[in-house]
């Protein structure tokens, strides 16, 4: 898992994105350059009576970026036993490798976009139950 707090910048955007702040709105450049073969938008709501998420991909590496809101995220890399918690602000932009559970809790409305290198798969969504032990 990689998080990169995208920066308020001006024109031309740096490698590796940005956000411009305009009278016209935001213009947040998630990525330059790179294949995606998904696009998904999310809303996280916090009367949810689950939070989105306890599942791993075995294939697939998903991008989240956060628009609005904010949301804690519990991850658990399989491989490595690695564990993190963080919160989630508009702005952050997070890579999620294959085998890294995840479970997303929205401590306020919040919506994201997420991208992905491959198509959606049902067969490649293993349910894994994320603790938020860290």
């Amino acid at each position: 898992m990689q998080l990169r707090r995208l920066p308020v910048t001006t024109p031309p955007i740096p490698p590796g994105g940005g956000r411009v702040q305009s009278p016209a709105g935001e213009l947040a450049q998630l990525v330059n350059g790179d294949s995606y073969q998904f696009l998904a938008y999310l809303e996280f709501r916090p009367d949810a009576t689950k939070p989105r998420g306890n599942h791993y991909h075995a294939h697939k590496t998903e991008t989240l970026y956060l628009i609005s809101g904010r949301v804690r995220a519990v991850y658990h890399d399989l491989d490595s036993g690695e564990r993190a918690r963080m919160t989630l602000e508009p702005g952050d932009l997070v890579t999620v490798q294959p085998r890294c559970a995840h479970v997303y809790y929205a401590l306020e409305h919040s919506q994201a976009v997420e991208l992905a290198n491959r198509p959606y798969d049902p067969a490649d969504t293993h349910p894994y139950e994320v603790t938020e032990t860290v």
